[in-house]
């Protein structure tokens, strides 16, 4: 009887697991992250499966502490679109009685968009502004997402957010909005250019939820 492919490739969960992020580790360059840094840099590369992504995460000082002391408070989670929240890790979030709230699925948003000529995401961040501060803003998709919220926190419409994970991925308006990010003083964790995306964005808040709760246990 022939062998399957499950028989010939396929482990237990737990070993695939264990496999995977030891091989992530090694795949990784010599690079002066601090231990939380290289947990979120490994998740990133696991996520996408892509290396060389690790040295273009780019992290603001105290970033990881003002998302992990965030999280240990309860903050709720925002994200700009549906797949960003699909990738969180639900039952840490339950954990830590964090709430996670898809910025792009209310209601008001679409018609709201088209009367004013932008994007969905757009219109869905301008309607949040009032409930992101000392939240965390997680974008993984859209860049007028990001652009959008950078000008509520530039002209003091809004309160600076806990942490803004902000990886858009895409051609256009992309690199610009994280470069925008970068220069502003908002505590930050970006990849720099067109790459990012859902589960890159996602990967990075699954790595703080792992550290807050390591933390909680000890």
């Amino acid at each position: 009887m022939a062998i399957t492919l499950m028989q010939r490739f396929a482990l237990p969960p737990d070993e695939i697991y264990r496999r995977s992020f030891a091989i992530v580790d090694a795949l990784l360059p010599s690079y002066p992250w601090t231990p939380d840094e290289r947990q979120v840099v490994q998740r990133i590369v696991h996520a996408t499966g892509d290396p060389q992504v690790a040295t273009m995460v780019h992290f603001k000082p105290k970033a990881i502490e003002q998302g992990i002391a965030a999280l240990q408070q309860h903050t709720p989670i925002f994200t700009d679109v549906h797949m960003v929240a699909a990738g969180i890790n639900k039952r840490w979030c339950d954990m830590l009685l964090c709430p996670v709230y898809v910025l792009i699925e209310r209601e008001e948003v679409a018609i709201q968009a088209t009367s004013d000529g932008i994007t969905r995401s757009a219109s869905a961040m301008k309607h949040a502004l009032p409930e992101l501060g000392k939240s965390i803003v997680v974008i993984g998709n859209a860049p007028t997402a990001l652009l959008t919220l950078l000008d509520a926190l530039d002209s003091d419409a809004c309160e600076i957010p806990a942490l803004i994970i902000g990886m858009p991925v895409g051609f256009v308006a992309t690199r610009e909005s994280k470069e925008a990010l970068w220069e502003r003083p908002y505590p930050s964790i970006m990849i720099e250019g067109t790459r990012g995306g859902s589960a890159a964005a996602a990967a990075t808040l699954n790595a703080l939820l792992a550290i807050a709760m390591q933390r909680q246990a000890k």
